[in-house]
């Protein structure tokens, strides 16, 4: 009964934080169809609640961990288990990289389209890790199939590929919500914003710039 109640409190910290942050990417997504874009940082209790989710994740995982090891001596022989706890340490040192950089970037107001290269990157970069390693965790939660069956390099290697795949779509879409005004003729940009934007027809570029400019807007 521990077990299955510490399972199942592993469970309901992984869905609860994977909701909020799906939930936070799809608001960013949606803020990047504007222009004169601005990135704020998630609110403040949503970053408290992912945070527990975390502690609790790694509290859970370690006792299942004990518990497992005390029924049977070769349970950490594992090169799945072993990979998962790698990457869920990575987890807790990216979210503090999240707290102690990425966040107090964002919470300073310039607009997209001024930022540095390094601005992009101290955003792209760890928010790319944050979500492929939630996802691709869970995903080692049911992959049961892969005990004792995949090394260690076979199960990092997906979430390495994941991450590039991520950090990669992360930068376009920065780009994507750097640009202040529509194109004449619009290009792929203003496309990609037409279709964030409720798939807006390109004659409401300058429409929804005019509107970014009223008091209040953005």
């Amino acid at each position: 009964m521990d077990k299955l109640l510490l399972s199942y409190a592993h469970l309901m910290a992984t869905c609860l934080a994977l909701g909020l942050i799906l939930t936070t990417d799809l608001r960013l997504l949606a803020k990047m169809a504007r222009y004169r874009c601005i990135i704020r940082p998630p609110r403040r209790f949503e970053r408290q609640v992912i945070a527990i989710a975390l502690i609790v994740l790694c509290v859970s995982g370690a006792g299942s961990i004990l518990l497992g090891q005390a029924a049977s001596p070769n349970y950490f022989d594992n090169p799945k288990l072993q990979a998962k706890m790698l990457l869920v340490a990575l987890l807790c040192v990216n979210a503090f990289v999240l707290h102690r950089i990425t966040f107090p970037r964002l919470a300073r107001p310039h607009r997209v389209s001024g930022w540095t290269w390094r601005d992009h990157l101290s955003v792209a970069l760890p928010v790319a890790l944050s979500n492929t390693l939630w996802l691709y965790c869970a995903f080692l939660g049911v992959a049961r199939s892969w005990n004792h069956s995949r090394s260690m390099a076979e199960v990092l290697l997906p979430a390495l590929v994941l991450y590039l795949l991520a950090a990669a779509g992360i930068l376009a879409a920065l780009r994507v919500a750097a640009r202040d005004e529509p194109q004449t003729p619009p290009d792929w940009i203003d496309s990609m914003k037409a279709r964030l934007s409720d798939h807006a027809p390109l004659g409401g570029y300058r429409a929804a710039f005019e509107d970014s400019q009223q008091p209040g807007a953005g």
